[in-house]
Parts: structure tokens; C-alpha cells; sequence
């Protein structure tokens, strides 16, 4: 039914920015990301200045690594219009561990975890950045604090209880 009114809506207003950025979380709700990448991306063309479609594309190309310099350009653009937004700041950090800048990555993984502090994907990225960069001891504590987090979100939580026994079986921590 939403989807029906949404599409509705955007046969009368087809640039209406709100009725498309809810219709592409609509489609990545339901398991179409590229579609709803295609129309965030048209966002953007429409008003360039939309900082959850810049953040939602951005952060899309950076996890599958493609386009990452202008996925770094779009969030960027993102946190000057929401400097506040923890998710935000988690995409940057994200971007930033993908083009293989770890200091940078873990300023911004730390920044948004504190403006964010239970949401349970930041922390596995906060902790996949520490465990890349040596940081053991600090990725095992964030992964198991994810893991107190990820109640709502059962794949997720296997994701991360797999990181944490993989690195328990390393040594002690």
C-alpha cells in the first residue's frame, strides 16, 4: 500500500525530493538497492544539496568500493550540511577506511560512535577499522559492545559474535 501512494505521489510530483528519498528507502527496505540507489542518485540531480541522498549514495559506493574519491567528495558535502549526524560522520569514516586512511577513518568512526553511541553498525565499522590497524584489545571491546546493541537485527549480530569468537581464538585480549 505505501508503495502504491508513494509512487502515486510522484506521478503528481515527480521532483519532490521527500516523496522520492522515501520511496528509495522504501526499495532498500525491500531488498532492491540499486533501484533505490538510481533514485537517490536523481536526488541529487534534482537538489544537489540533499544530504541523506548524498550520504546514502556515498556510503553505498564506498561499502561496495567503487566511485570512492567522488563517494569521499559526496559525504563530505553531506557533513558540511549536517556536521552533527552521527551516520553521516559514520560514512565518512567508512570512506575513509576504504581509501585505506585508518587515522582518519578511526577520528571519524570515534566522532560518530559518541554522537551515536548504541547504534551497533558505527561500532562494528569503529571495530573492523581498529582490527585493521592493529588495534586488537580496542576492536574486540567495541565488536562485544555491538553486540549488546544489534537486539533487533539477528544477522548483524551473528556478523559481529563471529568477529569477536574468530579473535577470542587468537589469544588473549
Amino acid at each position: 500500500l505505501s508503495k502504491q501512494v508513494l509512487l502515486r505521489g510522484i506521478d503528481v510530483f515527480p521532483d519532490d525530493e521527500n516523496l522520492l528519498y522515501e520511496y528509495g528507502l522504501l526499495l532498500e527496505s525491500s531488498g532492491d538497492h540499486a533501484a533505490a540507489l538510481a533514485i537517490m542518485e536523481k536526488i541529487i540531480e534534482i537538489k544537489p544539496d540533499n544530504a541523506a541522498a548524498l550520504n546514502f549514495v556515498g556510503y553505498s559506493w564506498a561499502d561496495k568500493k567503487i566511485n570512492l574519491d567522488q563517494a569521499l567528495n559526496y559525504i563530505q558535502r553531506a557533513m558540511e550540511l549536517k556536521p552533527d549526524n552521527g551516520y553521516i560522520r559514520d560514512s565518512l569514516g567508512w570512506v575513509y577506511y576504504r581509501l585505506g586512511k585508518f587515522d582518519e577513518a578511526i577520528k571519524e568512526l570515534e566522532a560518530a560512535a559518541k554522537l551515536s553511541p548504541e547504534d551497533a553498525a558505527i561500532l562494528e565499522h569503529l571495530g573492523d577499522v581498529y582490527l585493521e590497524s592493529g588495534r586488537v584489545r580496542e576492536a574486540l571491546q567495541t565488536y562485544r559492545k555491538a553486540v549488546k546493541y544489534s537486539v533487533d537485527e539477528p544477522e548483524e549480530k551473528r556478523r559481529i559474535q563471529e568477529k569477536i569468537r574468530i579473535l577470542e581464538r587468537q589469544g588473549p585480549n
